[in-house]
């Protein structure tokens, strides 16, 4: 038969149909929940009502969850419809018979017996849906007759406790209104329950027999079965035993099935398997630790209150401080236990990562080095961690270098707040557990981690700050140039010119017998030579035009014009512009200063590369003295230097002053 757009349409429609009957199913369930605790409200305990309407919904939800996604799934359908069936025949039938029988309304007692005995199907639910998971089959045809014993058994209980003279009214505490004498009920009520009890027992064991032929993906959804079958394995006969007789079985039950209930959804859909080891290893231990400091505080409560003789508030305030300092150390203790018992990897590798991080609070460590701790604890060479940086919106190393997602390696992603935090990368054996393994481990050591994710952003942003101050100075220097270029090429030489056109004023004026005019003529051009040196002396302070042919080649052009006798020791090696500019500075003002207030008889200006940097000298033999006061000009030097990344250093005593300048030059 030919495809096209129909049959494409029909099967869309086909796929959508079961999570449509689903959702009514959740809808209808809504519904009879909110009746059934509206009802009743006044008329019965409020915790039985909303802890049970929490159970009929999460049961309906779940199973509509596994519906909409797994349509062939039995699982789904059996919580979805059960689900549906303890909101309406047990919860709203028991609070319509209530609020019937308290107005008056027809039908009230028949509504309470419905509802009383409508737990009963919510445990043949338990037992199919054990039998049907995770696989939705049976693990064989044999396995039938446990499905027939729990649906006998319910049908069995159910009739023989509706029509049973010896059966109560728990809301009423009224003997049976409906009992058939020649019915055996309660016969029929312990053959039922002894059924039901030994289906579930049956269902159990289906899980383990399932465990033992079940491949690795199978074993682990068992595990978050098996934890629901246990827990209902042991819950269902105290129910029987005591439903009516303690109020707390009917409290505690509805938030215990409940916790069973997104158990058995997680395993049916697969999520998070391989968390399941964990969850289960954290769950006993926090079950083990909640008896034990419940067991002190019971003890220092009843030892206080033998020794004291009566209850008081400090009986209890020193039960409840006992327990409470007890509780992280006997939680930790009982961890370390389980983990080395049932999680040997994952402890000791625990056991790697807590040690880096004690060594990182007590300063021994550094926080960059959690890659290659995660590398030891994983064993995994190829692991790597990249980091968010969210100024530049990529990934970077833990030494601030950006890098790209390697494709050849799988990728856990780390976020915060919805927001990426970091990613790693690590070596892909095929064992599904691994990922988990890694992330877990991964966030146990995430302080290192956001420790080293602030230092590269602080390096990131330092080194930044660096370049952003070199492109400063840089920008500086070429203005200097250029102010150089245009007080040379433009202002100097027209007042030169100037002063040659004064100068023949002058003569003719001489000639003419004009002596005071030329006399005055001949102050003008005094002041205008004094001016050009003046402009000369500024044009000195600048990069001179010989810094074009290194940082050697300038150095010996300030020699030549000292009066004081100058060695130069320079290697001719050119380095960027930058560099060399700052360094021309150094040697111009050590050489002013030593000129000016020195008294100095030799001068030694040395250029050497050391470490990566260029070390910059100015050395005399003068009277020394010399400090880096505010505002002088060392002080303007010093803030130059440092703005390229480098130091300044002042040696002067009374026999000379040594100059020297660290820059950093790769």
């Amino acid at each position: 038969m030919p495809s096209g757009p129909c049959s494409s349409h029909d099967e869309q429609v086909r796929a959508t149909q079961p999570g449509v009957v689903a959702s009514a199913c959740l809808g209808l369930a809504v519904l009879a929940e909110v009746g059934a605790v509206v009802l009743p409200w006044g008329l019965r305990s409020p915790y039985d009502t909303i802890f049970f309407a929490v159970y009929n919904l999460t049961v309906t939800a779940v199973g509509a969850l596994i519906v909409s996604r797994m349509p062939g799934h039995p699982v789904g359908w059996i919580l979805c419809l059960f689900g549906l069936q303890g909101a309406v025949t047990s919860e709203l039938a028991i609070g319509w018979g209530l609020r019937a029988v308290d107005e008056g309304w027809s039908g009230g007692e028949v509504a309470q017996w419905v509802g009383l005995v409508s737990w009963c199907p919510g445990a043949l639910m338990w037992v199919l849906a054990l039998l049907y998971s995770p696989t939705g089959r049976l693990p064989d045809r044999r396995w039938r007759i446990a499905v027939w014993a729990a649906v006998a058994g319910t049908s069995a209980y159910v009739v023989g406790w509706s029509f049973s003279p010896s059966s109560v009214n728990a809301l009423t505490g009224e003997l049976n209104r409906f009992a058939v004498d020649w019915l055996p009920g309660q016969q029929l009520t312990v053959v039922g329950g002894v059924l039901l009890s030994l289906s579930a027992a049956g269902a159990a064991v289906s899980l383990v027999v399932r465990f033992r032929h079940a491949d690795r993906t199978v074993r682990q959804q068992l595990k978050w079965v098996g934890f629901a079958g246990v827990l209902l394995a042991l819950m269902l006969p105290v129910s029987i035993v005591l439903w009516s007789v303690s109020p707390i079985v009917r409290v505690v039950s509805p938030l215990v099935l409940s916790a069973m209930v997104i158990g058995l959804g997680a395993a049916v859909l697969r999520y998070r398997l391989f968390d399941v080891d964990l969850i289960i290893l954290r769950s006993v231990a926090y079950a083990c630790v909640s008896v034990f400091v419940l067991t002190v505080y019971a003890g220092v409560s009843v030892s206080l209150g033998i020794v004291v003789g009566r209850s008081s508030a400090w009986q209890v305030a020193a039960a409840t401080l006992a327990a409470a300092a007890l509780f992280r150390p006997a939680l930790r203790a009982v961890r370390l236990v389980l983990d080395r018992r049932f999680d040997r990897d994952g402890h000791s590798a625990r056991l790697r990562v807590d040690s880096f991080l004690e060594g990182l609070r007590s300063g021994t460590e550094q926080p960059d080095r959690i890659q290659d701790v995660l590398r030891e604890a994983l064993r995994d060479p190829q692991l790597r961690l990249l980091l968010f940086l969210p100024a530049s919106g990529g990934f970077a190393d833990l030494r601030g270098r950006a890098a790209e997602l390697d494709p050849g390696l799988a990728v856990v992603r780390l976020e915060r707040a919805g927001v990426p935090e970091a990613v790693v990368q690590y070596l892909d054996t095929g064992d599904p557990a691994r990922p988990s393994r890694v992330r877990h481990l991964v966030e146990h050591g995430r302080l290192a981690l956001q420790v080293a994710r602030l230092g590269v952003e602080l390096n990131r942003q330092l080194d930044e700050l660096d370049r952003s101050r070199a492109r400063i100075a840089g920008a500086a220097d070429e203005e200097r140039r250029r102010i150089q270029r245009d007080l040379h090429d433009g202002a100097q030489q027209w007042l030169v010119t100037v002063g040659l056109g004064l100068r023949g004023i002058e003569g003719r004026l001489r000639t003419t017998g004009a002596h005071e005019d030329a006399d005055r003529v001949d102050g003008l051009v005094a002041d205008l030579a004094a001016t050009i040196e003046e402009l000369r002396r500024l044009a000195h302070r600048l990069p001179p035009p010989q810094l074009d042919l290194g940082i050697a080649a300038a150095f010996r052009e300030l020699a030549g014009r000292s009066p004081i006798p100058v060695i130069v020791d320079a290697d001719p090696e050119r380095l960027d512009r930058s560099t060399e500019t700052t360094a021309y500075f150094v040697g111009c003002e050590g050489l002013t200063n030593v000129i000016k207030h020195a008294r100095a008889t030799a001068v030694t200006m040395r250029v050497v590369r050391q470490n990566g940097s260029l070390v910059v000298s100015v050395a005399d033999d003068g009277v020394g003295g010399a400090r880096a006061r505010e505002g002088s000009g060392l002080a303007g030097l010093a803030d130059r230097v440092a703005a390229v990344g480098g130091r300044l250093h002042v040696e002067s005593g009374t026999q000379g002053t040594l100059l020297t300048a660290e820059l950093p030059c790769g």
